[in-house]
């Protein structure tokens, strides 16, 4: 008869030990998920603020663009008609390589009074100085961690199904900043966001429309297309914006949920377990 390897016996004479030990990791593991506040999405506002092709003005039309679709009636309604009725979202400047920037942490909005703190938040931005060319890759890569632990980083303090990037491009990157910027969109996608849109403004809002079709924007979920929506920094930016944003965080967009990595491992676990009583 052919014994078990020592290390073997070893293990399996501890194994209630063992299952004991890993159950608690794992219960570890998702009591800091259930401390995290569900949400019907997360949504990530990353905002270009290369200094060459936004004026301080039309930064603070941009803010209050944000401030005014946040507390419309058909952002609001269309927030309230999910699962859980609140969303959580965060607004990320960048430029150049060096500037990634947290505007506005991430907070939920379920109601009127929420969405009138982020439009005080909003309102009250100072735009940070980039110069030079702005660089869509590092602020992709800051954007997919900012999710937390759908995208394999420290929890934000929020649970979703649906991860959303919303980015407001007001310029197209150089050459030497455009290296490698399709990989990281695809990279973001890969790991765990849903969905990248685009608001392309300014002036030259259809080149940069063509250039974050081409290289950034896209979707995992079936049936909903990315897409990219140019406007003016003017009067018209506000309903613009109000309209794409309904149309994000609305319960239209449903995400399949993926199990907790914990789920996986206590389930190997029991098969052990069962395969153990049965010999």
């Amino acid at each position: 008869m052919k014994l078990a390897h020592p290390l073997s016996r070893g293990l399996l004479s501890n194994l209630p030990s063992v299952f004991a030990m890993s159950l608690g990791i794992a219960m570890a593991g998702l009591s800091g998920q259930a401390n995290a506040l569900a949400v019907d999405s997360e949504l990530l506002l990353l905002v270009d603020v290369n200094n060459g092709s936004l004026s301080q003005r039309q930064f603070g039309t941009l803010m209050s663009s944000y401030a005014s679709s946040f507390t419309s009636s058909e952002v609001l309604t269309s927030i309230q008609s999910g699962n859980y009725g609140r969303i959580a979202v965060s607004l990320m400047f960048y430029g150049n390589t060096s500037v990634q920037t947290v505007g506005i942490p991430w907070m939920s909005i379920s109601n009127s009074t929420d969405a009138a703190n982020f439009a005080t938040l909003a309102t009250n931005l100072t735009r940070p100085v980039s110069r030079g060319s702005s660089a869509p890759v590092p602020a992709l890569a800051a954007a997919t961690r900012s999710f937390g632990t759908e995208t394999g980083n420290a929890s934000n303090g929020f649970e979703s199904s649906l991860q959303l990037i919303d980015i407001a491009a007001t310029s197209v990157p150089n050459r030497a900043n455009s290296t490698g910027v399709a990989a990281a969109g695809d990279a973001a996608l890969a790991a765990g966001v849903d969905l990248i849109n685009t608001l392309a403004l300014g002036n030259r809002s259809a080149a940069i429309s063509r250039y974050y079709t081409t290289n950034v924007i896209g979707s995992t979920i079936a049936g909903v297309d990315a897409t990219a929506t140019t406007s003016a920094i003017n009067q018209t930016l506000a309903p613009t914006m109000a309209n794409v944003l309904a149309q994000n965080v609305g319960s239209n967009i449903v995400a399949v949920p993926e199990p907790h990595p914990s789920l996986g491992l206590l389930s190997a676990i029991a098969l052990v377990l069962m395969r153990r009583r049965r010999a």
